[in-house]
């Protein structure tokens, strides 16, 4: 598993805070890819998970193990649970449960999770064990 700082999510999560206008549909689209991937971690799916991947986090934590993104994907390593917050920023979103926090882009092909397993670090960036 790598781990990855997301400073540049994190400013544009900031910085696009303005462009929150009619979320409600985006926030409920970006909240069941977030549940999809924290339901695939609880039940050990790393398959399902690594589905709702972007293809660029997909990619970057198969080449980080050098085997495809199924196994290294490790879904013991991470925390799960229910989505209880949504927020929207243009084309970014953060999804918090119980224990993670999880980031979103919106591609052409709907809602991706771009990283996870992230914990705050006071005033530095997340640090995330999948993506970023």
């Amino acid at each position: 598993m790598f781990r990855k700082t997301l400073a540049t999510m994190c400013g544009v999560v900031v910085l696009g805070g303005a462009a929150a206008c009619g979320t409600g549909q985006r926030e409920s689209e970006a909240s069941a890819v977030a549940e999809a991937f924290s339901t695939a971690i609880a039940s050990g799916d790393a398959a399902a998970a690594c589905a709702v991947l972007s293809p660029e986090t997909a990619e970057a934590l198969a080449a980080s193990e050098g085997k495809p993104c199924e196994e290294s994907l490790k879904p013991e390593e991470l925390p799960s649970g229910a989505v209880s917050d949504v927020q929207v920023w243009g084309d970014r979103a953060q999804a918090r449960t119980a224990g993670d926090v999880l980031f979103l882009v919106e591609l052409d092909e709907g809602w991706k999770v771009v990283a996870a397993g992230c914990v705050p670090q006071g005033e530095r960036p997340y640090l995330c064990e999948v993506g970023g």
